[in-house]
């Protein structure tokens, strides 16, 4: 029989449950790469990376967000420019984002809860979400949960003449990575601080403190343009200030998503409650081993609080997409109780969990709606009929961006947002580094234009029904008479015809 090299070493490889964990989540995170569409904050991270290092500055500088992630995908795209291929960075970190929680897990209870945890996070529907998403939250949840691991490593050697050179760069370029990546990062460094003051062990506190001023000092060559981030960030985020609701969505996406149809809302609540009321119970009655669950208790909680917080001093940013290295938290905690649980209740929060994500996920990754709407058909029908001299005019951004990624030789303009408003979130900088302008005037943006393709959101028209009427309509109606519609799910395009306009 022919034996080859590593073959041990590759069937122990493949015979780990980890391996069938991380091969499941990868199937997962792959379903409609190529079909589910893009939205506003996808295109927008398309287009600014594929400006110069330079021009990434200059917009990121003037938004809400650090450059890191621009970069990286900056350079994927030296390798392929299509959608499914740009998808594959935020996929390769959700499940580094799996094997890292695996191995903090593993190192601060058991190798089953390790397991455990990991499979919760392969199925769950917001990493699945967030792992297709072309933006920064799995880069940034990544580096954190690397900076968490690192800090637990180098705190168990005694000595830190001991310690590993390449452990203490890995802990500080992750905390200095991380910074980089998302605004609110911060935030999910500081576990580590909270478990050590807790254990009132202050040599460790210490060592952190070290590692946290080595990745600031890295960080300093952005600090500039933070004072500038954070006016941004008071006029940019649009979301109300936390209160029930806002929890009660954050408790839902433990396990489910956001938006779903009711009936799903209201079955993956009960889920959680569900699991939240098993999860009480073993920790009453394993008290002793509840020690284990300290660690991921602050990294579950000092993320949401801040923001929490922060949404009653400055702008509310209580979303649970700056927080996702909280729901790690929670997937771990959720992992050492069921790995410590009797038989029948092991099944019953793994069932619950796993019903939640059935309940979810199809829905998921089908959606097609605002703010996901079905910007492809709709750019391909004009780009199919359109000709030279034709405009498309965009009532906003959100659609604009989308249609520049889908098809980008279209003439298409947009519409700038009401200054000061709620949606006036893009700054004239970016704009310049992205090579793109704003029209304040409908009829001058359309003036020369033979045919007109309008292209508005069908809630907007709702919207402005009862005010007589959306004011562009309004005024291209006068110009040009009625349109023809066609309609792309909650996407209208109106048809307007420029040759027998009004004078």
């Amino acid at each position: 029989m022919i034996r080859f090299p590593g073959g041990d070493s590759l069937r122990k490889i493949i015979g780990h449950p980890l391996f069938g964990v991380m091969t499941g989540a990868a199937a997962i995170r792959l379903i409609g790469v190529t079909t589910r569409g893009i939205q506003y904050d996808d295109a927008f991270s398309i287009l600014l990376s594929a400006r110069s290092f330079s021009e990434i500055i200059q917009g990121t500088a003037a938004d809400t967000m650090p450059p890191l992630y621009y970069f990286i995908l900056h350079l994927w795209q030296k390798a392929g420019t299509t959608v499914a291929f740009l998808r594959l960075p935020g996929i390769l970190f959700s499940l580094g984002i799996i094997l890292l929680a695996y191995l903090l897990v593993k190192r601060l209870a058991n190798p089953s809860a390790a397991v455990w945890t990991a499979a919760i996070l392969a199925i769950s529907p917001l990493q699945n979400y967030h792992a297709q998403d072309l933006r920064m939250y799995s880069l940034a949840t990544l580096l954190i949960l690397g900076w968490d691991l690192a800090a637990i490593e180098i705190s168990t050697q005694n000595q830190m003449q001991y310690v590993s050179l390449w452990k203490w760069l890995l802990l500080v370029l992750c905390g200095t990575g991380a910074l980089y990546s998302h605004a609110l990062a911060g935030f999910g460094l500081l576990a580590p601080y909270a478990y050590y003051l807790w254990k009132r062990d202050w040599k460790k506190t210490g060592r952190l403190a070290l590692a946290g001023a080595a990745s600031i000092v890295l960080y300093l060559p952005w600090l500039v343009f933070v004072p500038g981030q954070i006016a941004k960030v008071q006029q940019a985020f649009w979301t109300p200030r936390p209160g029930v609701v806002e929890i009660l969505q954050s408790i839902i996406m433990i396990l489910g998503d956001i938006p779903t149809p009711p009936f799903i809302l209201g079955g993956v609540l009960f889920c959680c409650l569900c699991v939240g009321i098993l999860g009480v119970i073993e920790c009453v009655r394993h008290r002793a081993g509840n020690s284990r669950l300290t660690f991921f208790l602050w990294m579950t909680l000092i993320p949401p609080l801040c923001l929490f917080l922060l949404s009653y001093i400055m702008r509310p940013m209580f979303v649970p997409r700056g927080f996702l290295s909280a729901y790690i938290g929670v997937a771990a905690i959720m992992g050492i109780l069921i790995e410590r649980a009797k038989l029948i209740e092991k099944y019953l929060m793994g069932g619950l969990i796993l019903v939640a994500a059935i309940l979810t996920l199809p829905n998921q990754i089908s959606f097609s709606r605002f703010p996901r709407s079905p910007f492809q058909p709709a750019a391909r029908y004009i780009q199919s009929v359109a000709r030279d001299g034709d405009l498309v005019l965009h009532d906003n951004k959100l659609s604009y961006f989308p249609f520049r990624v889908y098809e980008p030789d279209l003439n298409s303009r947009f519409l700038a947002d009401a200054p000061g408003s709620e949606n006036d979130t893009l700054a004239e900088e970016t704009m310049a580094a992205l090579h793109i302008t704003a029209d304040t005037d409908v009829m001058k943006a359309v003036d020369g234009s033979e045919q007109v393709y309008f292209v508005v959101f069908q809630e907007t028209i709702s919207e402005y029904s009862a005010a007589g009427g959306h004011p562009v309509t309004q005024q291209l109606d006068h110009l040009a008479g009625e349109p023809v519609e066609h309609a792309f799910g909650d996407l209208l395009v109106l048809e307007y015809s420029m040759a027998g306009k009004k004078p």
